[in-house]
């Protein structure tokens, strides 16, 4: 027979409310009648109705995470499913279950607040011009981003990618490099933006000029990096070198430049943007800059939870540190040699 608060209650020789109290973690308990109460819950294996607690104590104890359409893509980037893991892991630590929403057919983000279906909201990939993003802030609705976004009040976690842009560049450049190439996305998204910005740095800093015929778009698919990579050798004069924003765009460039007959490093370096984990496992291994994808999941959600709870204001503007992982796609411009 399923066990009720009755029992539970019956059991224990308190009332209902007492029980309701313990199970809602409720201060107005003595130490002596909750442990009385979590043994009687304990030994009959109650569990209480999820619903009906949300209905007293108002609260969903439930994080929606919105992802990006399509999610046959957004799954099957190695970024999202270990930012992912980040979310999961903290989450649970917190007490919050997760509640996964597709971002499409402009998805009305208050409207799960009103419904009460979510305590706060975690959002991924966002377009830098969403709106909906500004609602939620003058609604005081907690929310989190893992990106920024142009809204200058938006609360958010990301990594350091113009920093992180420019020290693969300016490693290229010291290894040698005068003509280096650039593989990216589409400026709807800040940190393609950031990423391009670091770039062009190194090269002003470095007296290098910048050529557009050097630029080619990609989409963060193997697909997408190796069309642009084939393209990029069509030029008159390929580069020595190629920062490549994204790691699935840089694997899909390398692709490309093997079945040119050209050698990696040799003939061209490649550094990617990630360090995704098959960035290990490439033939040669993806020489990138590593962001703290499962640490920006975890971050995230350590944020959100703390703005639920009324104990941080926003904005929150979090940035967390890049590296460089030098491995074998990189290396110093080959010389040529001198005929005798």
């Amino acid at each position: 027979m399923k066990k009720t608060i009755e029992h539970i209650a019956q059991l224990a020789n308190v009332s209902k409310a007492t029980v309701s109290r313990v199970i809602n973690n409720s201060p107005k308990v003595t130490s002596k009648t909750r442990e009385r109460v979590i043994k009687a819950i304990k030994e009959t294996g109650y569990y209480p109705n999820v619903t009906a607690r949300r209905l007293t104590t108002n609260k969903a104890e439930t994080i929606g995470l919105i992802i990006p359409s399509p999610q046959d893509k957004t799954f099957g980037n190695p970024f999202y499913t270990e930012i992912l893991r980040g979310f999961t892991h903290q989450a649970k630590i917190e007490g919050y279950d997760l509640l996964l929403f597709i971002n499409e057919h402009q998805f009305n983000y208050s409207q799960l607040f009103h419904d009460r279906r979510v305590d706060g909201l975690l959002l991924v990939g966002v377009n830098r011009g969403d709106k909906g993003i500004i609602q939620l802030s003058e609604n005081k609705f907690p929310y989190i981003l893992t990106g920024k976004i142009d809204y200058e009040k938006a609360n958010y976690v990301d990594a350091e990618n113009r920093k992180g842009a420019y020290q693969a560049v300016t490693y290229l450049v010291n290894s040698g490099h005068k003509r280096i190439g650039y593989l990216g996305g589409s400026f709807d998204f800040v940190f393609n933006q950031e990423r391009f910005e670091g770039y062009l740095q190194a090269l002003k800093e470095h007296n290098l000029e910048y050529g557009k015929e050097l630029t080619m778009e990609s989409i963060n698919t193997e697909e997408s990096g190796y069309e642009a990579m084939r393209k990029l050798l069509e030029a008159s004069s390929i580069p020595t070198a190629v920062f490549v924003a994204n790691d699935l765009d840089a694997i899909g460039a390398m692709k490309a430049i093997k079945e040119k007959g050209l050698k990696i490093p040799e003939d061209i370096a490649v550094i990617g943007f990630d360090d995704i984990q098959l960035a290990s496992y490439t033939e040669p291994t993806l020489t990138t800059v590593r962001q703290p994808i499962y640490e920006m999941g975890t971050t995230a959600i350590s944020l959100l939870v703390q703005l639920i709870k009324g104990k941080k204001e926003g904005p929150l503007k979090i940035e967390l540190p890049t590296q460089l992982i030098i491995r074998e796609s990189s290396g110093k411009v080959k010389t040529k040699k001198k005929n005798i």
